[in-house]
């Protein structure tokens, strides 16, 4: 039977392994001493962040070994998973550890609903970017967007002045397989036959919070809030002088058809990041700007698809990939408006799945 100190099972950590975390990753600054030099007062040589706080985020820790031998920590940010921290004790390295933590960091974020997972490392020490990319990672093109939350990780690094010892990379595995540009180019047929005149609202979500989503039963149209409940108007906008939240972005409307076939589990439909998904056809041909959409009846609820693009950016790849945002931004989605269109409510009202949604177009414009 194997010894117990010995034992290298990987499980979620508990509070009793927490205090042990710190000193497992501080344990590792020889390692980086043997290659870059002596580390006294450098940012790579600071103490840990104690197991208590990186339990607090949000995420998971996970633990090699009864006494603890390694962790993983893994952080949900805004669209994906990201690998903060994986340590293992030099006493116990070249022994699969890692690889265990890591494969199950992977595996836990997956039923978690995440895509991909992320980290960054440097790219050129061995056992960092080398071995990560043995390992699925891939590091990110140049030209790929970032989300808020990663410019915020990389302005940080460079604060701290990690880049004096090597270049410092974003990298990402795919967790679930994302559709391809020649899948997405056969899904095309089903996207044109959706309803020109008369649709269905098929899901309506609230974003409460940074990352957060509340698929609703109900939702509540308001002219001045947009989406009671949503954080639309917290969330600002680059496109107004102030910074403030643009009035003709209040909605978010995307197809439900594409949307499904991206997620490919319908738990994974509210990661767009939109809050309604509606079965109707949402190009510029059928819905020319100022075009009104009329919700739950004669007397429910208005919004107006205003001229303000919906673009895909770095979230919409780290859920649904590279390819997605490129053709949802490209010839064959702009048109179409894959991405979704904005809106804005100029009648108040409830929402709900079901709902039977009436196109009146806007003056002189017509189906094609």
């Amino acid at each position: 039977m194997t010894d117990r100190a010995t034992r290298h099972d990987v499980r979620p950590a508990r509070a009793r392994d927490l205090p042990l975390l710190a000193a497992i990753e501080d344990s590792g600054v020889p390692m980086f001493e043997a290659v870059l030099g002596d580390l006294t007062g450098d940012p790579l040589s600071s103490p840990a962040p104690s197991g208590e706080e990186r339990a607090a985020e949000p995420g998971f820790v996970l633990v090699a070994g009864d006494p603890v031998v390694g962790f993983a920590h893994v952080r949900f940010l805004e669209s994906h998973a990201h690998l903060e921290q994986i340590s293992v004790h030099p006493d116990h390295g070249r022994r699969g550890v890692g690889a265990a933590l890591l494969e199950a960091a992977a595996a836990r974020a997956t039923l978690k609903g995440h895509g991909s997972l992320t980290l960054t490392t440097y790219a050129d020490l061995p056992w960092n970017a080398p071995w990560y990319a043995r390992h699925g990672f891939v590091e990110f093109a140049d030209d790929d967007p970032r989300t808020t939350t990663q410019l915020e990780i990389t302005a940080q690094e460079e604060q701290l002045g990690l880049g004096r010892h090597g270049r410092r990379t974003w990298m990402r595995r795919v967790l679930r397989p994302h559709r391809s540009t020649s899948d997405l180019t056969d899904f095309l047929p089903v996207l044109d036959a959706a309803p020109q005149d008369v649709g269905v609202v098929r899901a309506v979500i609230s974003r409460p919070g940074l990352g957060e989503r509340e698929v609703l039963d109900v939702g509540h149209l308001d002219v001045e809030h947009g989406l009671v409940g949503d954080t639309w108007a917290a969330r600002g906008s680059r496109r107004t002088p102030d910074g403030s939240a643009h009035p003709d972005m209040q909605l978010n409307v995307m197809s439900h058809r594409l949307v499904e076939f991206l997620a490919q589990d319908p738990a994974r439909e509210q990661l767009a990041g939109d809050q309604m998904f509606l079965d109707l056809d949402l190009s510029h041909d059928n819905l020319p700007a100022w075009s009104e959409l009329h919700i739950g009846g004669p007397d429910g609820a208005v919004v107006v698809v205003t001229d303000q693009p919906h673009n895909g950016c770095g979230k919409f790849i780290a859920r649904f990939g590279k390819d997605a945002m490129t053709f949802v931004n490209g010839p064959e989605g702009k048109p179409r408006r894959l991405r979704g269109l904005c809106a804005r409510v100029v009648r108040p009202g409830p929402v709900r799945p079901g709902a039977e949604v009436v196109v009146v177009r806007a003056s002189g414009a017509g189906a094609t």
